[in-house]
């Protein structure tokens, strides 16, 4: 919510200024200020369907207000509808093109479409504004982010990967210059550290975004993976991934201000924690729980080839061989199609030493 707010207050402040040039249409001017007025001020609320409605009235009393159709598009981005969004946000541009806020959810747009080189040119627009653009640079900093560990899986590039994560590294740190006390965006930024091999800066980070709020399950999630991975201290990480659990799982039966984008995401980073508890309890010998855990992972994510070794595992480790060659028979599938070199090269390893090429 905090990354829709620090745009919103930015248009409140210019919206709640009186017009400089008085017109024949000044009474329109000023109606459609205060219908964005009160658009913006749903937003902070997190009501959009009002939001929404007010946002329309401002556009219908002057068409030639900027504010107006950025903040009609602010909502129809919310509310996922990326059509109408895009359209707004144009008009908004057009008629303003120092507008950054318009540049950055331009690119909120296209990295909602998945066409995130699209993306990344209008977040460098609007950080070209000048302007102190969140948003822009926590995107921009999971753009990259995403493009290396593509590129650690489908090639094994690790250059790229790491010059990639520490383009991540820096927006992120930008984007805290401006907004320190945002825990979402210490969480992204211990993220990165972990994948740059920084693991004690890391676990800064996801600690500091806990300080700031107490029910961010994704650093919790984070830590989890930390002391798993890192420490082997099992129960702690369990631990965390537990709370983070139970977080993301009273998150997501409201689904209260969530757009299915959002909605997904979440069930995705639910699916991560189980997935976590289930390579535990792997490690640990306890293959009917592992297998629990896996099961639920498959039924957020049943694309995820490292869920199926997950499970090929907890059926190797419960003697199960048939069923192990099956799901990393399905793993493998997956891993081809998803051209992921490095995991497809690992599986077919495993399964020729099962025999079962």
């Amino acid at each position: 919510m905090r990354k829709y707010i620090s745009c919103i207050l930015f248009v409140l402040i210019a919206i709640m200024l009186p017009s400089i040039t008085l017109s024949a249409g000044d009474s329109q001017r000023e109606e459609a200020r205060v219908h964005a007025q009160k658009a913006g001020e749903y937003i902070k609320e997190n009501n959009w369907s009002s939001a929404l409605e007010e946002a329309k009235k401002s556009v219908k009393s002057d068409s030639k207000y900027p504010e107006g159709h950025l903040l009609l598009g602010i909502v129809y981005v919310k509310l996922g509808e990326l059509d109408n969004a895009e359209k707004q946000l144009k008009s908004a541009m057009d008629l303003n093109p120092d507008i950054a806020e318009a540049y950055t959810y331009m690119g909120k747009v296209y990295y909602y479409r998945d066409k995130l080189d699209k993306a990344l040119e209008y977040y460098k627009k609007a950080v070209a504004k000048g302007k102190e653009e969140v948003l822009a640079y926590q995107d921009m900093g999971h753009i990259y982010y995403q493009k290396s560990r593509e590129a650690l899986n489908s090639s094994g590039n690790k250059t790229e990967a790491n010059e990639k994560m520490s383009l991540a590294v820096d927006c992120y740190k930008k984007a805290l210059q401006i907004d320190p006390k945002n825990s979402e965006l210490h969480n992204f930024l211990g993220a990165a550290y972990y994948y740059t091999g920084k693991t004690g800066n890391a676990l800064g980070e996801y600690e500091k975004a806990i300080e700031l709020d107490k029910k961010n399950a994704s650093a919790y999630s984070n830590i989890g993976e930390y002391y798993f991975r890192e420490k082997k201290d099992f129960p702690k990480a369990t631990e965390a991934y537990k709370t983070a659990v139970d977080l993301y799982t009273k998150e997501l039966s409201g689904k209260s201000g969530f757009n299915q984008k959002e909605i997904k995401a979440k069930q995705l980073e639910l699916a991560l924690c189980h997935y976590g508890l289930g390579y535990i309890y792997n490690v640990q010998g306890k293959a009917n729980p592992a297998i629990e855990q896996f099961d639920k992972v498959l039924k957020l994510d049943p694309n995820n080839a490292e869920v199926y070794v997950g499970l090929a595992s907890s059926f190797e480790l419960a003697g199960d061989k048939q069923k192990a060659i099956e799901h990393f028979k399905k793993a493998l599938k997956l891993a081809t199609e998803q051209k992921n070199t490095a995991l497809k090269n690992a599986l077919e390893a495993k399964l020729k030493k099962m025999g079962a090429q």
